[in-house]
């Protein structure tokens, strides 16, 4: 491991590869990435990776928009396919959670994003698994899709290393040495890197990151659960978007032979790296409420992935005041995977150019909290 460095990435999920690839791409190339365990190992690798623009504010549809036309290139640019598969988003809105759902689209629509609505007949036309008596409409977005994660960060990581970029995996950093304001090392396990420049994008670890240069991020982490069923005919696989139930907050889409089931935002004392068997016992009424079917079919599998949200579930990203060369990239809320593209080149264009150039950075930065 080199003992200096332009810039130090704290964490190697696709968040941190991703800056580290896009500090390369603008001739930024010194720049080390250690990882405490091994590359994905946190959220990133669990994640069930949705590339979406039937999202839900303004600053995701932009983000969405950004990645969706990096990602339709990414082979090209990086030499691996982001395994696209487009099956379309499908919400389905309650009479309750209606006129949410309405503006929720209105809004897409304005932003050049478009979408159908499907009324309760065409649901149970297209869906017949489906329970449709206490729905208003659904609204179908066509262009999103699958896309796979450990390829995306497969991708990150060769174009990084093409850059010159060393990831050191197994190096689990432990403190930022501070020369008066300014950073002078970060110190890891395998020693001390001299750097002017840390890009925290250390996941569930971000705050403790934070703490080392005395700047409290607002992180909570909380924990999604994933199931995927056994085979599960009653939903086929050339008729199934990803179908998000906005009332209940959890969503399905097919999983060869079954489907895969994503529900809670559960707050854990420890961040929970198995599955949480109990709460499907707790929750799996819900699922069988919209899909009758699922009370005849087992669990095959699942897995949890942890979700970093700030307060306002928008991530905390860019420098920090009164704390030279120190970047946040982290807060993604579970949408690491999904806006890796914008992130990664936010970050980078803060260090090459002084300031982000994409989009405005003050929506995102950590100042935005003061006062809370």
């Amino acid at each position: 491991m080199k003992s200096t460095a332009d810039v130090v990435v704290i964490g190697a999920g696709v968040q941190g590869l991703s800056a580290a690839y896009h500090l390369g791409a603008l001739g930024v190339g010194d720049v080390v990435v250690v990882e405490q365990a091994f590359i994905g190992a946190g959220s990133s690798g669990r994640s069930a990776s949705m590339l979406m623009l039937q999202v839900w504010t303004e600053w995701q549809v932009r983000f969405s928009q950004v990645c969706f036309e990096r990602y339709m290139r990414f082979q090209e640019e990086l030499g691996v396919s982001p395994e696209y598969r487009q099956i379309g988003t499908l919400s389905l809105a309650t009479q309750q959670s209606a006129p949410q759902e309405l503006a929720l689209a209105e809004m897409r629509r304005r932003l050049g994003v478009p979408c159908e609505f499907w009324q309760p007949d065409d649901l149970r036309r297209r869906f017949p698994a489906l329970r449709t008596d206490d729905l208003a409409f659904g609204v179908f977005g066509a262009e999103d899709g699958v896309i796979e994660a450990q390829s995306i960060m497969m991708g990150y990581q060769a174009g990084a290393r093409r850059f010159g970029v060393e990831i050191v995996q197994g190096a689990r950093a432990t403190g930022i040495r501070r020369d008066g304001e300014h950073i002078a090392a970060v110190e890891t396990t395998e020693g001390e890197i001299q750097t002017h420049w840390v890009v925290n994008a250390a996941g569930a670890d971000a705050a403790r990151v934070g703490r080392w240069v005395g700047v409290d991020i607002p992180i909570d982490n909380r924990v999604r659960n994933v199931f995927v069923t056994d085979a599960f005919p009653a939903v086929p696989d050339e008729e199934c978007p990803f179908v998000w139930d906005a009332a209940a907050e959890w969503y399905f889409r097919k999983e060869r032979p079954g489907i895969l089931i994503g529900i809670g935002k559960r707050a854990l004392p420890e961040a929970a790296q198995g599955v949480d068997w109990a709460y499907l016992d707790e929750v799996f009424d819900k699922v069988v409420h919209r899909l009758p079917a699922a009370a005849e079919v087992g669990i095959a599998h699942g897995w949890s992935g942890i979700r970093s949200l700030s307060p306002d579930h928008r991530p905390i990203l860019g420098p920090v005041a009164g704390v030279p060369g120190f970047i946040n990239s982290c807060g993604w809320g579970g949408e690491g995977i999904m806006h890796a593209p914008i992130g990664g080149q936010l970050v980078a264009e803060t260090i090459a150019y002084g300031a982000a150039r994409t989009f405005p950075p003050e929506p995102f930065l950590l100042e935005r909290f003061a006062g809370r």
